[in-house]
Parts: C-alpha cells; structure tokens; sequence
C-alpha cells in the first residue's frame, strides 16, 4: 500500500513538472512581430537609386514616376495611399504649406547638375543647352553661374543632351548618370566632352556651406506615420551609408536600370559619388533647407520638418 501511493505520488509529480516545462517554453518562445504594408512614391533617377535599401523590404512597394505632376497631386491629400513620398525639397514644402500632410523627414539627394561639353571651351562664349527654367535645375544654374551667358531652355533634360549630341548647342546643362552618359555617346561618335563645372560645388563656393550640394529632393513621411515606416526609413539609410560597387550593382541589376530611370548599371555605380546621395535627417539640414528655399523666395514652413 506504500509503494502504490509513493508510485501515485511520483506520477503526479511527473507530470506537473511537465505541465509547467511546457508552459516555460510557450511563454518564453517571442511572437512573430508583423508589420504593417508601405507604399512609396519616388521620382525616377538619383532619388529612386537613393531608396533601393527599400526594394527588398517584406510588404513594401515602389511606384516610380517621370514627372512631378503625380507627386505634387499625392502630396496634397490628407489620405492619400502613399505612406512615403520623394519629392523635390521646394515642391514638398509649398504643398506642405497649403496641406499639411507629409512632413520631411531626411534630404536623400544633395544635386547631381553638370556642365558638359569640350574641354576648354569659353563659358563665356559658348552656346548652352539648359533644362527646367523655373525648377531646381534652372534655379540653381541662375544662382551660380555668371549672368549674360549664351543659354537655350528646353523642356527636357532629354532635349539638352540631344542639342549638345547633334551640335545644336556646345555644352549643355545635365544631370548624373545622364552627364556621364552622354559622354560615352558622344564618344562613340568621335567626340571628346568632359564635366566642365560642377554645379554643387559652386553652390559651395557661393553659399559657403559645409558640404558642396543643396537639398534637392527629400522624404516626406504622411503625418503621424513615423512609426510605422521606421523600419522602412532605416533600411534606406543603410543602403546608402554601406552602399559600394557590388550592392549598387546588384540593386540596380534586381530593379532593372530602365525602371529606375538610370542609362545602365555601370554608369550608374560609376557616378554615385557624383550624383552626391546622402541621407541626412531634416532636423540636422534645417539650415541648408531654409537656404536652398530662399532660392525659391520661400520660407521654411513651420511643422514642415518632422522632429
């Protein structure tokens, strides 16, 4: 009779050592977190290569465009689907100042513009292909360069570098990889253009910044939603602080360079220094965004940068 009742106790001893391992290791085992969808809207070249630490991102879409007419209506809207918008910096705050609904909250792009054509050529002189008159690349070439040049707007980038290609124009205003691009045709077709000037470093020169650049294109985050793009946000300026030869590569290869707007992987990696991608927090380019906004006669929206 006490041996059946030591052998009951055991079992039941057994078994509730059981009970309980069983609940340790449930209680212990973490939760599989999820995450919420993203959406981002994105200019096509420099901006849509500064956001490839997004593209592999779980449950994050991209929709890249040609053209500010779609960022500038998404902008606008208080509920628009887009939870991350890449805008030019002057487009975003003067949409800001009338909606309020998405805050800055990194400049990605510090100016990609280039002089091109042959090497020596007077300045002065010479015949001059220029594009977006009364946007951030006309704007920053009127604030840096001397005036009384010989300069022909077009409506296009596209149009500038075929002017200078057929010799309609003998230098023309571009931007990187586009520059560098052009000088590779050019090249095919037996002749020799350089960078003649580098616009971001006269921008330097003439506002004495830190940094050669200005804070061309920027992100702007739907109010209220830093939290749940955080993630997002953080793998961006991964990509860009680690970004070298074989991630730029293989980004721009998983894309597809034509998706991005880019003329090729390899003028692409070439000119990433060029095209001056930095991922700088708004509240720490405060001064630079107010500077490059008085280019524009306008003042720095209050609220505008997320804190």
């Amino acid at each position: 009779m006490f041996i059946q009742q030591v052998k009951k106790g055991t079992k039941l001893a057994l078994t509730a050592a059981l009970a309980f391992a069983m609940t340790a290791c449930s209680s212990s085992t973490p939760k599989e977190e999820t995450v919420e969808p993203v959406s981002i809207l994105c200019p096509t070249g420099a901006p849509a290569l500064s956001i490839q630490g997004a593209a592999d991102l779980e449950d994050v879409s991209i929709e890249y465009v040609d053209g500010s007419d779609l960022l500038t209506s998404e902008l606008a809207k208080e509920d628009g689907e887009y939870d991350i918008i890449v805008a030019p910096t002057n487009l975003g705050a003067k949409v800001y100042s009338e909606s309020e609904s998405y805050n800055l909250d990194a400049v990605l792009t510090w100016g990609n513009l280039y002089l091109v054509g042959p090497e020596g050529i007077d300045l002065k002189t010479a015949s001059i292909a220029a594009f977006g008159q009364n946007a951030v690349p006309g704007l920053v070439f009127n604030q840096v360069e001397e005036e009384g040049l010989n300069v022909t707007w077009y409506s296009s980038a596209a149009e500038a570098q075929q002017a200078l290609l057929t010799g309609q124009q003998q230098v023309a205003l571009l931007a990187q990889p586009v520059a560098q691009a052009t000088i590779a045709k050019a090249k095919e077709n037996g002749k020799e253009f350089s960078v003649l000037q580098d616009l971001q470093a006269l921008w330097q020169e003439k506002t004495g910044s830190e940094d050669a650049g200005y804070p061309q294109a920027s992100l702007f985050v739907k109010a209220d939603e830093q939290e749940k793009v955080s993630r997002v946000l953080e793998g961006i300026e991964t990509f860009i602080a680690d970004a070298d030869e074989d991630t730029l590569t293989s980004a721009i290869d998983k894309a597809g360079a034509d998706t991005l707007g880019l003329p090729n992987t390899q003028i692409a990696v070439k000119t990433w220094k060029q095209q001056n991608i930095r991922y700088v927090k708004g509240k720490d380019a405060k001064e630079d965004i107010e500077n490059f906004l008085k280019v524009f006669k306008m003042e720095l929206p209050k609220g505008l940068i997320a804190e």
